[in-house]
C-alpha cells in the first residue's frame, strides 16, 4: 500500500512534465520557411526613410526590426538568400558576411533622408542580444534603395510583415 502511493503521485508527476514539455514544442513551432518573400518590389519606392535598425530575441525566433521616419506608403521590399560573398553597392566591392548563411533584406527607400541626412548608424553590426544572427551589415543605400546582409548561423526559416506607429518592416527567423 505505501509503495502504490508513492507510484501514483511520481506517474502523475512525470504524465504532468510530458505534456509540458509537448506543449512547450508544440507553441515554438515556426511554420514558414526559406523561400524569397516580396511585396511591391522592386516599384513600390517609399517617401518613408529607414532611421534604425535593431534586433531582438524571442522564445521561437530572432527578429530583425527596421524602423522609418517620415510620411507614406510602406515601401517595397523583398527579402531572400544570397551565396557570400555579397555586393556593396554601388561599389561592386564583394564582401563577406559573418555567418554560414546570408539572409538579404533589400527594401524601396533611402536609408536616412537624403535631404537631410543620410543613415548616421553604424553599417556593420553584431548585435550581443541574439545568438543566430551574427552581423548585420548595410550593402546598399544608393538611389533610393537600401539593402541589409544578415549572417545567420545557418539557413533558418523566416517570415516577413509590417507594423505602423511608427512604421516598420519586420523580419523573424526561426530559432528552433
Amino acid at each position: 500500500m505505501k509503495l502504490s502511493r508513492l507510484i501514483v503521485p511520481f506517474v502523475l508527476t512525470a504524465a504532468t512534465l510530458a505534456a509540458d514539455v509537448s506543449t512547450a514544442s508544440a507553441a515554438c513551432s515556426f511554420p514558414h520557411n526559406a523561400r524569397p518573400a516580396s511585396r511591391n518590389w522592386p516599384f513600390g519606392l517609399s517617401s518613408l526613410n529607414g532611421r534604425t535598425i535593431r534586433t531582438g530575441r524571442h522564445a521561437c525566433f530572432e527578429r530583425v526590426v527596421i524602423e522609418f521616419s517620415g510620411t507614406g506608403l510602406l515601401p517595397g521590399r523583398r527579402v531572400e538568400y544570397q551565396r557570400d560573398p555579397v555586393l556593396l553597392s554601388p561599389s561592386d566591392e564583394t564582401v563577406f558576411v559573418r555567418g554560414n548563411a546570408t539572409l538579404v533584406i533589400k527594401v524601396a527607400s533611402w536609408m536616412g533622408d537624403p535631404a537631410t541626412t543620410f543613415y548616421t548608424g553604424p553599417n556593420q553590426i553584431f548585435p550581443s542580444n541574439v545568438r543566430r544572427i551574427k552581423e548585420l551589415r548595410l550593402i546598399e543605400n544608393f538611389e533610393g534603395m537600401h539593402q541589409w546582409a544578415v549572417g545567420l548561423d545557418r539557413t533558418r526559416p523566416f517570415r516577413v510583415f509590417t507594423l505602423t506607429n511608427p512604421p516598420r518592416l519586420v523580419v523573424d527567423i526561426g530559432t528552433s
